[in-house]
């Protein structure tokens, strides 16, 4: 989390207590929660109402220290920025996977640099039908 408070630090973004509670819950999800779900973690420790956590994550993201992922089921998901990565979406159900290869990446900024370009960020969804759909209904 220090590197995120660095972040917002260097962004010139206060960090207030309701910003940490929300950066503590992005650090240890292991998915890409939505604002109610967020939520809901952070309201198993701590005071903070829903209002209190949108305000937070529009703050976040409007620094871009947060990123907002806006995936086929209508809701904005969220996670902390920094490293890009692919996300493979099914579209039966909407679950979102991570797809952590460093070798795609690579190559994904392997093909800027032949352009003539440094690559700063990316984002690359890829949309698919699980072959395990009836576990992950």
């Amino acid at each position: 989390m220090r590197a995120l408070e660095a972040l917002c630090l260097q962004r010139g973004l206060r960090l207030t207590e309701h910003r940490r509670i929300v950066l503590e819950v992005l650090e240890e999800a292991t998915d890409h929660p939505c604002a109610r779900e967020i939520h809901r973690r952070a309201a198993a420790g701590h005071r903070i109402g829903i209002a209190t956590v949108y305000r937070a994550l529009n703050s976040l993201v409007d620094a871009g220290v947060v990123r907002r992922h806006l995936f086929p089921d209508g809701r904005a998901h969220y996670e902390p920025a920094g490293s890009a990565h692919p996300h493979l979406i099914d579209v039966a159900t909407g679950r979102v996977v991570e797809v952590d290869d460093d070798g795609l990446v690579c190559l994904i900024e392997a093909e800027a640099r032949s352009l003539g370009f440094r690559l700063v960020d990316f984002r690359l969804r890829l949309f698919g039908l699980s072959r395990r759909r009836s576990s992950d209904t």
